[in-house]
């Protein structure tokens, strides 16, 4: 169920992009069918589910006007987003909101779209019952706004033993091997290609906020051996001398 919070920001959401369309748009004859892009031109007609995932990743080239694809199937998207009727989410399907520049969107649209990935986002820190969703959620609001610091900072505002904390570990246990080797692998869909992917920002924020959490879970020694040397340059973190610190 969804929080009144997350609520809001999906009817605000409907609110600000009701009736949008893409006048006129072909879309990309070889992958979409002439009666499934019709329906961007058609206001407020549902889209079917794998119709509207395939939108939402697609690339800008595979539009006339990929804004206004994006602007017409927010609405819906949302929706689904919200109420966990986009089965199996993945990171990449959200690639197409996130080459879509929202953010210099006018102020309205694009207040709708934040406040609604950061609603989303804090209703999954605190609802969810498999932390693995969480993660991919993360990575989900990650690859739609080409950013991690409102995300970063809503998870420390998390109460220290909440749901969150879960959410963490797994998050640490998966990834801190990447993390540790500076692999990119952990935000895999990172779509505005002007600025660097913001791994040493994630870096820095486990190694700040994930010890005490991990310590509340009583996380295992060697995991958070291993969040500690983030602190370290990377051709010090896999030596023979700094594992012989590890505990045993």
């Amino acid at each position: 169920m969804a929080s009144p919070a997350l609520d809001a920001a999906v009817e605000h959401i409907r609110t600000v992009f009701a009736g949008m369309t893409s006048p006129g748009e072909t879309g990309c004859g070889m992958c979409h069918l002439p009666e499934e892009t019709a329906l961007l031109s058609t206001p407020g007609a549902q889209l079917p589910d794998d119709v509207l995932r395939m939108f939402a990743h697609e690339v800008p080239s595979h539009f006339d006007d990929h804004q206004a694809a994006m602007r017409r199937i927010l609405p819906q998207l949302a929706e689904q987003l919200a109420d966990g009727r986009f089965a199996d989410l993945d990171a990449y399907d959200l690639t197409g909101l996130g080459r879509s520049g929202w953010q210099s969107w006018p102020a309205e649209q694009a207040g709708a779209v934040a406040d609604f990935l950061h609603a989303w986002w804090t209703h999954t820190l605190n609802t969810q019952d498999e932390p693995w969703d969480a993660m991919t959620v993360f990575q989900a609001c990650v690859t739609a706004s080409s950013t991690v610091t409102p995300y970063l900072a809503r998870w420390a505002e998390q109460p220290v033993g909440g749901r969150a904390d879960a959410c963490l570990e797994l998050f640490v246990e998966w990834w801190i091997d990447e993390l540790l080797d500076d692999s990119t692998n952990v935000v895999p869909w990172w779509c505005d290609h002007t600025r660097d992917e913001p791994l040493p920002e994630l870096q820095a924020w486990i190694l700040e906020h994930a010890p005490a959490r991990l310590r509340a879970r009583d996380a295992d020694p060697v995991l958070l051996f291993k969040v500690g040397l983030l602190a370290l340059p990377h051709e010090q973190r896999f030596t023979e001398e700094t594992w012989s610190r590890a505990p045993a």
